[in-house]
């Protein structure tokens, strides 16, 4: 080793017990009064800090001494302390000089020690030697080191095709938007693979200074999950395509349908149900479903029809529910226009117009375009809210409302009305049940009639009591269960909002009174801002 550390000894003299001050070399460390009170303390003596500080400044960096007792001790022979690490992997010996006629320290004596410590694995015999040969006091040695434990790292899965759902379509130079070329679904041959697993990787094992195995931690081994259409390969690491079709993946779980084609969806199909995709080359016409466990693409328009997708609805000429039409999606929503219709999506929603409709997103709603304009009935969205016009000239009222997940604010607010509706009819039950009751209790005889009335007030009313309690509990129950922290979403118009249009972030609203051109609305603590694109 090079420098040594300041370090100290016990000296006797005829008047009593000194301690003996080395100063460290020029890249030593300084000397530690916590360190020296420990040591002499072992020995039943104390020290005087401000004497040993005083004595050290005097010294001008020689060696010096200071009296710590008038007694005389006898000698003390060379002397270590052994530390080791919480994990038990590094035994630390730290060591001290005999006093001026004590005997010196023994490599045996360590050797022993660690020995009857325990201490079997890792032992550095060239460290220990290394003190003994040029002896650095005060300074610490790691005499014993276990093996590490060498972490391994979980298996994950690669998927060969696009998983992300939230490509948005492609504008147009001329201000349309190409609702014909999306290219949201991934292809897929037989035989292809879909899926490669890359096995975990489990570690290896540790030992500690007491020979003792340590385990890496546990690692996660993920498996294929996907449906019909799909085989694993003979070694389990690749996910294969058994058909020609196309390839999504949702909720964690692989799945190659192949699709369900018809020119209209009218009385020559009737409802039309399919475990996979379903392409219409024309209309959906008014009152009639169509339901997907993948894709639905509709290349002319839906009219007042119900529509439910676990991937894409993808209209090319748009939607006109009529007040009837439904559009639910597992995914996103991309519709030429929206008007007069529900639409629900677990993804965004994208349209050159939305009118006069109710339209949830779980992402974003952005309407652009020659168009772009949302104009009458609500639009929720968890993100933002985009458009180049919102409301319209003649102040059509148009709620906006972003930064809370709409579906959880619609059950949350169905749940409530059920348990006030029981309320309710609770409270209609009530005072006539008190009236049969108080006659009863007074003796007066009541008619047959009016004592099954009494009787079925009662159940009524037993039932209701346990509905209210049991619809507040499972209100309770959900609102702790769902995530309802707020995220910093926001209204950007690009033209113009006009008065009539309300906007709600998270739970702060406005209404404008006046046009808001090229603006951003975000929110300020409990306002809602108005600032500039």
């Amino acid at each position: 080793m090079g420098g040594y550390n300041a370090y100290f000894r016990l000296l006797n003299k005829d008047d009593g017990t000194y301690l003996e001050l080395i100063p460290p070399s020029e890249d030593g460390k300084a000397l530690s009064f916590d360190e020296l009170q420990t040591y002499v303390q072992r020995h039943g003596f104390l020290v005087d800090k401000v004497a040993v500080a005083k004595a050290i400044q005097g010294s001008n960096g020689e060696r010096c001494t200071v009296k710590i007792d008038s007694r005389t001790g006898r000698e003390y022979a060379g002397s270590y302390i052994l530390d080791v690490s919480d994990d038990k992997m590094t035994c630390t010996a730290r060591f001290y000089p005999p006093s001026e006629g004590g005997a010196e320290l023994e490599k045996d004596e360590v050797i022993k020690d660690l020995k009857f410590k325990k201490v079997s694995f890792g032992i550095k015999n060239d460290v220990i030697d290394s003190f003994f040969k040029d002896k650095h006091y005060c300074t610490d040695y790691v005499i014993a080191q276990g093996k590490p434990v060498r972490q391994g790292s979980d298996g994950v899965i690669e998927y060969m095709f696009n998983t992300n759902p939230n490509l948005k379509p492609k504008l147009n130079d001329d201000g349309t938007v190409d609702f014909f070329n999306l290219d949201l679904i991934s292809p897929c041959k037989e035989g292809q693979v879909v899926a490669k697993l890359v096995p975990a990787d489990h570690g290896d094992e540790g030992v500690d200074i007491y020979g003792a195995y340590v385990s890496p931690r546990d690692v996660e081994e993920p498996k294929f999950s996907f449906g019909r259409n799909l085989k694993i390969s003979e070694n389990g690491l690749e996910l294969i395509s058994e058909i020609n079709g196309n390839v999504m993946l949702v909720d964690s779980k692989v799945f190659v349908s192949n699709v369900y084609e018809v020119n209209d969806v009218d009385t020559s199909t009737g409802n039309i149900e399919y475990d996979g995709d379903i392409h219409v080359a024309g209309n959906v016409n008014a009152g009639f479903s169509v339901s997907a466990t993948g894709n639905i693409e509709v290349k002319g328009v839906v009219e007042g029809a119900y529509v439910k997708a676990g991937g894409d609805i993808i209209i090319a000429r748009g939607m006109n529910g009529m007040g009837k039409g439904k559009l639910i999606s597992g995914r996103n929503i991309v519709s030429k226009f929206i008007e007069n219709s529900s639409a629900q999506a677990d993804g965004y929603v994208h349209a050159e117009a939305i009118l006069h409709s109710d339209v949830i997103s779980k992402s974003d709603v952005v309407v652009t375009g020659k168009k772009g304009f949302i104009t009458g009935g609500c639009v929720r969205a968890l993100g933002n809210v985009e458009a180049k016009i919102i409301g319209s000239t003649m102040g059509v009222d148009t709620d906006i409302q972003v930064g809370a997940d709409p579906t959880i604010k619609l059950k949350a607010a169905s749940m409530q009305q059920q348990i006030a509706e029981n309320n309710k009819k609770l409270d209609q039950i009530k005072p006539v049940l008190v009236t049969l009751t108080m006659r009863m209790k007074k003796g007066d005889k009541l008619t047959p009639d009016q004592l099954r009335t009494i009787r079925q007030l009662s159940e009524d009313y037993k039932n209701l009591t346990d509905e209210i309690n049991k619809g507040m509990d499972e209100y309770d129950k959900y609102m702790s269960s769902v995530d309802i922290s707020e995220t910093e979403s926001v209204v950007k118009v690009s033209d113009c909002a006009y008065p009539g249009t309300k906007i709600t972030i998270s739970e702060v609203n406005m209404q404008l009174k006046a046009p808001a051109q090229h603006a951003r609305f975000v929110k300020d603590g409990a306002d809602i801002r108005i600032k500039a694109l």
